[in-house]
């Protein structure tokens, strides 16, 4: 008898919980649109705003206020801000006061490619590329003979690694490839390069340089060498400025 009351409950309840559903669908769809609350997450790279993404509505007479919630495609509304090659992400919905909600993640930058004889752009961190436009991040920049593919699978891992480690995003300005088996680092001080040699094995030669910087520069000053190779295996070469390199 206990076991038939439980189930008889338990009927009960779900057969409310999805007239309650229904009910406030209906309700819901019949809710205008009383206006549009747009938040872009990290800005600190200023590459996109709120006015771009209201601009990006405009642009597309996307018209959400004053119209019924149902009447309202959130789908075309992320795909049409997805669309621009400064954003990630786009999540859009609406709550039950009527507010058009949209919440934009920014493409994120690491490295500003300049290859030779060719337009620059930004690399992101999954490897996208994005125009540079009218936009200048201070990144660390990437110059010389690059085609994007040694771009993205060679110079990408570098130039994450350059942007996330505190040491290195500080010092590195620029990464030169004079051709792909000879990758220069430029500091921001001193008056010597980086030369790594190849890509191959780059985090324990930057930790070589690294070390030297605090073991050996940090005492005869960062102006005597003009250049410090890592290029070989367990070595730090340094050359003076009044050698040649052989």
């Amino acid at each position: 008898m206990k076991t038939a009351l439980k189930l008889i409950l338990l009927i009960g309840i779900v057969g409310y919980l999805v007239y309650a559903v229904v009910r406030f669908s209906q309700q819901t769809e019949e809710i205008v649109c009383e206006g549009v609350d747009i938040e872009v997450s990290d800005t600190l790279m200023g590459f996109i705003t709120k006015d771009d993404v209201y601009a990006i509505l405009a642009q597309h007479k996307v018209h959400a206020q004053g119209r019924k919630i149902s009447e309202i495609n959130l789908t075309e509304i992320e795909q049409l801000i997805e669309a621009n090659p400064y954003i990630s992400e786009a999540h859009t919905y609406c709550t039950g006061q009527g507010v058009l909600r949209i919440r934009v993640v920014p493409q994120h930058p690491v490295l500003h490619v300049m290859p030779q004889n060719a337009e620059s752009y930004y690399l992101d961190e999954s490897g996208a590329i994005m125009p540079v436009g009218a936009i200048n991040a201070d990144l660390c920049v990437a110059t010389g003979k690059i085609s994007q593919k040694f771009a993205k699978e060679k110079l990408l891992p570098l130039a994450q690694h350059i942007y996330a480690d505190p040491f290195w995003g500080k010092l590195a300005e620029q990464i030169h490839v004079v051709d792909e088996n000879n990758i220069e680092i430029c500091p921001r001080v001193g008056q010597h390069v980086i030369q790594l040699g190849n890509i191959t094995d780059f985090r324990e030669k930057l930790e070589r340089v690294r070390l030297f910087y605090k073991e050996g520069l940090s005492k005869v000053g960062w102006n005597k060498y003009k250049a410090i190779s890592v290029a070989f295996d367990g070595q730090v070469v340094c050359i003076k400025k009044e050698s040649k390199i052989k």
